[in-house]
């Protein structure tokens, strides 16, 4: 499945001088997890200052946990300097991703698989959070913009 919606939030958004901390994500899920409680956390790609929850770099998504084990994560990371993060509903027990893993420099629309929701971090510049949900989109904007 392509995401119809695509949300780019940058350092201002969170009041903050750069984006991509890992108390930003913590906000995030957060608010992914009230529209969406059920789903599983991926992590592929991932540089971070702070400890890594994956492989530096590694492109196949590996199996974090629930929001609440990917919020206790996120906490001990001052900042993602690349990363990709995606919620999965958890009665997928073997969800599909994109052939040839999961990079944060893929395009903003490509392909989710199984995923409901792709978060992004690009260096200290943004996030970039892609799904097909249109109301997670919209409480994301609103609780944020």
């Amino acid at each position: 499945m392509r995401p119809s919606n695509i949300v780019h939030l940058g350092p201002d958004i969170f009041r903050s001088v750069t984006s991509c901390l890992g108390e930003q994500l913590v906000s995030l899920l957060r608010i992914i997890q009230e529209v969406h409680p059920d789903l599983k956390w991926y992590a592929a790609d991932v540089d971070a200052n702070g400890p890594l929850p994956v492989p530096r770099g590694e492109p196949t998504p590996i199996l974090i946990g629930d929001a609440t084990a990917l919020i206790e994560i996120a906490h001990r990371v001052n900042q993602f300097n690349s990363g990709v993060f995606v919620g999965v509903p958890s009665r997928i027990e073997k969800p599909t991703f994109r052939a040839g893993g999961l990079w944060t420099e893929d395009e903003d629309a490509a392909e989710l698989g199984d995923a409901t929701i792709e978060v992004r971090a690009f260096d200290w510049s943004y996030w970039s959070i892609a799904t097909a949900d249109p109301n997670l989109a919209q409480s994301i904007r609103q609780r944020l913009e």
